[in-house]
């Protein structure tokens, strides 16, 4: 029992962490809290997951754990990795705005057109 006590105090570390994030991003928030609360419910009754699993045919709860893992973490990835390219987009954006706002001239005139 106690990895129980474990999962739930780790899990419920989430659910904090979830509930003082909600005002920067509602969805990721709510999210996490609901995952956790799942999560908190499958520890404490480790027989339900293998009776959802019988009901969605897959063979023991832990697999489903599992599978259920694996999809959630393979979004987040696509998730991140779209606001990785959107990161990069705004700071090439940025870079080409202040390259031409601050020309500058080297200090030794070589690339410098004559007038």
């Amino acid at each position: 029992m106690i990895i129980q006590a474990v999962l739930t105090f780790g899990l419920s570390i989430c659910l904090i962490y979830a509930f003082l994030q909600r005002n920067k991003s509602r969805y990721v928030s709510l999210a996490i809290a609901g995952v956790a609360i799942i999560g908190i419910c499958f520890v404490l009754a480790p027989g339900l997951t293998d009776r959802i699993a019988h009901m969605v045919g897959v063979g023991r709860g832990a697999d489903l754990v599992l599978y259920c893992w694996l999809v959630i973490s393979l979004i987040i990835s696509i998730n991140l990795q779209f606001k990785i390219l959107d990161l990069q987009r705004h700071i090439t954006v940025l870079a080409r705005e202040i390259t031409l706002r601050s020309p500058s001239v080297p200090p030794n005139g070589i690339g410098v057109r004559p007038a």
